[in-house]
């Protein structure tokens, strides 16, 4: 991580796949979502404006943490994490809640 960028933070949300959604099916879904902010309050509203406008509305953020060692990320969420680091957010979709 660039010494002068800001942290990735991962916040785990649950939302619903509202009508301006690319799938607006209403179903409630897990999302993980990984944030650049300067603070952990930054990173929250990042994320949640980021989900917001992709169509996720009546969002519950459930846990927030900051990511100290990019090296501990799992490998199935390292390509997040890297699209987090180079446009600001990445979000995962689970199918289950």
């Amino acid at each position: 991580m660039d010494a002068d960028s800001p942290p990735v933070f991962v916040l785990t949300i649950e939302a619903v796949a509202g009508p301006e959604n690319s799938v607006p099916d209403g179903k409630r879904y897990a999302l993980l979502v990984f944030v650049r902010g300067a603070t952990e309050e930054a990173a929250q509203m990042a994320g949640l404006n980021g989900i917001a406008e992709l169509g996720w509305i009546e969002p519950a953020l459930l846990r927030t943490g900051e990511i100290t060692d990019p090296s501990g990320v799992p490998d199935d969420l390292k390509r997040a994490f890297a699209n987090a680091q180079a446009h600001g957010c990445a979000i995962i979709v689970y199918d289950d809640p």
